[in-house]
């Protein structure tokens, strides 16, 4: 059921999407315009969205017929086993977001990073130390590109 409610959320999306990049301005001497790109990745969008949704409710009408059926909670142990890295990791992306505006865009960066790589990845202490190496080549690379080529400010808290 979930994978139909996300199917009508991203047809809602391609729909918005189109809409909106009819608005972009045209040029006259080409077909195309700054909006065509827009416009093909949204109706890319919305089929396959549409075909999610008909798989999935074709599944549901299947297994409807077949078998007891599980209790919230066994359905919520489920979904959590199978959906759990997916979960984790979604959590430590809203703290990031959250730190950034009190530590910082390099330490929180750095930090998340390694707690994301830990999570997904192996916990071995050569992989650990990997993981941190890339994470500090990485955030402190983006971070000078960023400020000092294209003068684009990052969120500064009180380490940097």
């Amino acid at each position: 059921m979930g994978e139909i409610l996300i199917g009508l959320a991203l047809i809602a999306l391609g729909l918005v999407i189109y809409f909106q990049s009819t608005d972009f301005p045209a040029l006259n001497e080409v077909h195309l315009d700054a909006g065509s790109f827009p416009q093909l990745v949204a109706v890319l969008l919305i089929l396959l969205s549409l075909l999610l949704i008909i798989k999935k409710g074709l599944e549901l009408l299947r297994s409807k017929s077949t078998g007891p059926r599980p209790s919230a909670s066994e359905k919520f142990r489920e979904f959590y086993v199978e959906y759990r890295l997916v979960i984790l990791t979604l959590a430590v992306f809203l703290l990031y977001i959250f730190s950034m505006q009190f530590i910082g865009f390099v330490v929180s960066t750095i930090i998340f990073i390694i707690f994301t790589g830990l999570l997904v990845g192996s916990r071995a202490k050569k992989d650990i130390i990997v993981i941190t190496i890339v994470s500090v080549a990485i955030t402190l690379g983006t971070y000078f590109f960023f400020e000092n080529v294209l003068n684009v400010r990052f969120p500064s808290g009180i380490f940097f």
